[in-house]
């Protein structure tokens, strides 16, 4: 197994497991036209899960790179949501973590969006799909 597989499914496993250690963070991510941010966080975490580890496995790595790409694909709104509606993500008095919209007036959210391109080349070079 290749180095940049091994990687993109570490980065991705351990991505989707830390959904459901800190899952206040992610769902704070979630825009607020979402219904429902609890099922969003889980279904994408677990997807990132599944789909990671399915990049160790030979018969499953090309099908689980295309899943990577297609749930990448999903979540970039919520990207382009935190920098359209300046979204900062911290947590309030009590720890927990809250979406705070309206309170990022510079290029922080913006400059996040190129950076989707890295998560695409890492899952197509770690998934093979360039063969």
């Amino acid at each position: 197994m290749k180095l940049s597989t091994a990687w993109a499914a570490a980065s991705f496993a351990g991505a989707g497991l830390a959904h459901f250690k800190q899952p206040d963070f992610f769902e704070a991510i979630v825009p607020d036209w979402f219904p429902d941010k609890t099922l969003a966080n889980q279904a994408s975490g677990a997807a990132e899960i599944a789909l990671g580890l399915g990049l160790l496995h030979p018969k499953t790595r090309k099908a689980s790179g295309w899943g990577l790409l297609g749930l990448t694909a999903a979540v970039f709104p919520a990207n382009i949501d935190m920098a359209m509606n300046g979204v900062d993500v911290r947590k309030d008095d009590d720890g927990v973590y809250q979406r705070y919209v309206g309170e990022v007036p510079d290029a922080r959210n913006w400059i996040r969006l190129p950076f989707q391109a890295a998560f695409v080349a890492l899952i197509w070079k770690g998934a093979g799909l360039g063969r």
